[in-house]
């Protein structure tokens, strides 16, 4: 895509970002992805039979060397590779592991001088020469260790020729192959040979009286013209396909040109002059309508499309101005809704700076303008501290309604000395009497008596609490109670099991509670995952402080990370508090 916009181009560059321009390329490009694919089909089958020819060339070769050493009457090939053989072994039993010295090569230079070996070279040298492969040779696999070793090798380069019992490492494939041959259709193994390239190895057992197999006649044929003679067929059809795709891209600009590109460029001046009007405040009526495109496709329905449009373009200005100040002023509310919604919240900390027996700390980041969250903590009296969090049901500025009636409700009835379990019952008669839109609340709220440590604390179908002690985090068991305006009264404790219960522990000074709702732990990524309780927990154990100031960034920064960028979905609320202890002045 271009860098600049149409507007900042010269002639040059409009002509080459026209639309003709891209129809041309488009079509290059469409006939070279199809040469591609033919070439891929053309350079498919050609591979193919190729490569059938040369696994035949080399299978061939190798069945009739056996067979023209079967017919040499000097020729013994069984006999030899026992020989050979058994010399080989005899080397790898003394201990050599298999490590060509002087001497054991020394000891191979007697097979050399034998008729069977002289008369079997003189063959697979002749087929060398005559068939247009590699190389021809006898030799025998040791699978035990993992080798090949030639019996005769009729190469006359000193520098490469393999003597009799001489060795080199094979794959455990390629033996295989040739070892466990069933003798149904053709013995060979391509593989590629560092140097070397692909190779095709075809082979032929040589078999002894009993019909046991002694050794293999085998020939080698390089691969190497395969790959040449694709090159030679890519390279004519590229130029071919790139010859026949310029001429057709041409006729279909041309084409083009005259159906597609000139009418469109006509529809673009009168638009051009239809915005240029609009701006001088002049009636721009007209301009679709007048034109004379008589195409009888999709291009002359444009016009009237924009014909129609333009007639009503001027009634749509009215409409759009009063739904913009209309938008205007509800954003303005909103922007006021928050405000006030976070002047709400206790937000001024430290929230007691003259009590040194606690910290407390709080955070609430509502998913939209308004949010269903909250969260409080007030002193009952000189020795008591409230803490509340909750959840309200739905979002926006209904759930925040909800919130500023269900906090007040709870604030009153806490301060009237209710345990916490008779609060929640107390708030949730209240709710139930004018609930009309059935909208519930989950709550969890904790009393401290400071002075000893005593907390006692309820449950409204809320998270999980996590609880600071000797070091570590961990979550507490919770009585499960039902959500705040779910149940009415009378539905309430019709079982053995209540809807709200007090539970109660005792807080060693350095302890600390964490709370949070669901926002916390359903944080998501884009794909979906959830930030879960066990990443909430792993953040409070990675904060570098117990203290609440620290732990709720920490936490908040852990998410941010985990969503990386994804939109927040729920309310985030989060309170942490400290219990520090009668007689302490601070932590350290």
């Amino acid at each position: 895509m271009p860098k600049k916009s149409i507007r900042e181009m010269n002639d040059t560059e409009r002509r080459f970002y026209a639309l003709s321009a891209h129809i041309f390329h488009t079509i290059m490009i469409c006939c070279m992805v199809l040469a591609l694919v033919a070439q891929i089909i053309g350079l498919g089958f050609y591979t193919y039979a190729m490569y059938d020819q040369h696994v035949e060339l080399a299978f061939s070769t190798a069945h009739h060397a056996a067979m023209s050493i079967d017919l040499n009457e000097d020729a013994d090939p069984a006999a030899l590779a026992d020989q050979v053989l058994e010399q080989y072994r005899e080397h790898t039993a003394a201990g050599s592991e298999k490590t060509e010295t002087e001497g054991y090569r020394s000891s191979l230079d007697q097979f050399t001088e034998l008729t069977e070996y002289g008369a079997i070279r003189h063959v697979l040298r002749e087929f060398c020469d005559t068939r247009g492969v590699s190389d021809v040779y006898l030799a025998m696999y040791d699978r035990a260790a993992g080798a090949i070793v030639y019996i005769v090798d009729p190469d006359e380069d000193p520098e490469t020729m393999r003597l009799p019992g001489q060795w080199d490492r094979v794959s455990s494939d390629e033996m295989d192959t040739f070892l466990d041959w069933d003798g149904q259709g053709t013995l060979y193994d391509v593989r590629k040979i560092k140097g070397s390239g692909w190779l095709c190895t075809a082979g032929v057992p040589v078999k002894d009286d009993s019909g046991r197999t002694a050794a293999f006649v085998m020939a080698d044929v390089s691969l190497a013209n395969i790959a040449r003679n694709m090159r030679i067929f890519a390279l004519q059809l590229l130029i071919g396909a790139l010859c026949a795709a310029f001429i057709v891209a041409a006729l279909v600009v041309r084409h083009m040109r005259r159906t597609v590109i000139g009418p469109i460029n006509t529809i673009s001046d009168a638009a051009q002059r239809y915005i240029d009007d609009e701006a001088g405040e002049s009636s721009p009526a007209g301009y679709f309508a007048d034109l004379d495109i008589h195409t009888g496709d999709e291009i002359e329905n444009l016009s009237f499309v924009l014909a129609d449009m333009e007639k009503k373009a001027q009634e749509s200005v009215a409409d759009l101005t009063r739904v913009t100040a209309e938008k205007e002023r509800i954003s303005t509310e909103l922007d006021l809704a928050t405000r006030i919604q976070a002047a709400m919240l206790p937000s001024t900390f430290p929230a007691f700076p003259d009590r040194t027996e606690f910290d407390i700390y709080a955070t609430m980041d509502p998913a939209k303008e308004v949010g269903g969250d909250f969260y409080d903590f007030f002193m009952i009296d000189d020795d008591h501290l409230a803490m509340v969090i909750a959840d309200v049901s739905g979002k926006g500025i209904p759930a925040a309604l909800f919130m500023m009636t269900t906090r007040t409700m709870l604030k009153d009835a806490a301060l009237a000395g209710l345990d916490p379990a008779g609060i929640l019952y107390r708030v949730n008669e209240q709710i139930c009497e004018g609930n009309r839109y059935y909208m519930f609340v989950t709550v969890w709220l904790g009393i401290l008596e400071i002075s000893t440590g005593k907390l006692i604390w309820a449950d409204a179908g809320h998270e999980k609490p996590a609880y600071y002690h000797d070091g570590r985090w961990s979550l507490l068991e919770k009585h499960n109670g039902v959500a705040v305006g779910a149940f009415e009264p009378e539905i309430l404790d019709q079982d053995d099991d209540p809807a709200f219960a007090d539970q109660e522990m005792i807080l060693s000074p350095g302890d600390a509670i964490f709370q949070y709702t669901d926002g916390v732990t359903e944080a998501m990524t884009d794909e979906r995952q959830q930030f879960g309780e066990a990443r909430m927990m792993k953040a409070l154990t990675g904060a570098s402080s117990s203290k609440p100031e620290v732990i709720l960034p920490y936490v908040r920064k852990k998410i941010d990370s985990f969503v990386d960028g994804a939109d927040q979905f729920d309310d985030i609320t989060m309170l942490a508090f400290r219990y520090l202890g009668p007689d302490r002045r601070g932590s350290k």
